[in-house]
């Protein structure tokens, strides 16, 4: 699995985000061991609403929160190569088009509270359709 330079030393280096927890909804989000990486999947909703979706992959840099399901906050996607938030009680996927890791450290706030408090100069909504295929089904 091939990561950013940026995101991979600061996994390697075991820092967590440095940020005022009280200022966004999921309060305090703690990052992922790099020992504890894999590539994993979230789900995007198809047009049959609980009836098809999309499967992207997706790797879990999230892992601690005690509010939410700490998976996939933030996370990175390796065919994009972009960071992004996964929305698991919605199937929503926000991508960040312009952010690289050392914009996220500078800023996690933004980054983390995004999925409740989006901001549109920073995240847009992923669209599956171009590069995943539909599936029919529901995936459990």
């Amino acid at each position: 699995m091939e990561l950013p330079n940026d995101l991979t030393q600061f996994l390697q280096s075991k820092s967590q985000l440095n940020y005022d927890y009280k200022s966004v909804e999921p309060d305090f989000v703690g990052i992922i061991d790099f020992n504890n990486l894999k590539l994993g999947k979230i789900y995007i909703e198809g047009n049959v609403s609980g009836k098809s979706y999309y499967e992207i992959p997706a790797v879990n840099l999230t892992n601690q929160c005690e509010y939410y399901a700490p998976e996939y906050i933030l996370l990175y996607l390796p065919n994009e190569k972009l960071y992004g938030t996964w929305d698991a009680d919605h199937w929503t996927l926000y991508v960040f088009p312009n952010a690289n890791w050392n914009h996220i450290v500078k800023t996690p706030e933004a980054y983390i509270d995004y999925q409740w408090n989006p901001k549109e100069e920073i995240g847009i909504v992923f669209d599956p359709k171009n590069d995943y295929n539909m599936i029919n089904g529901w995936p459990f």
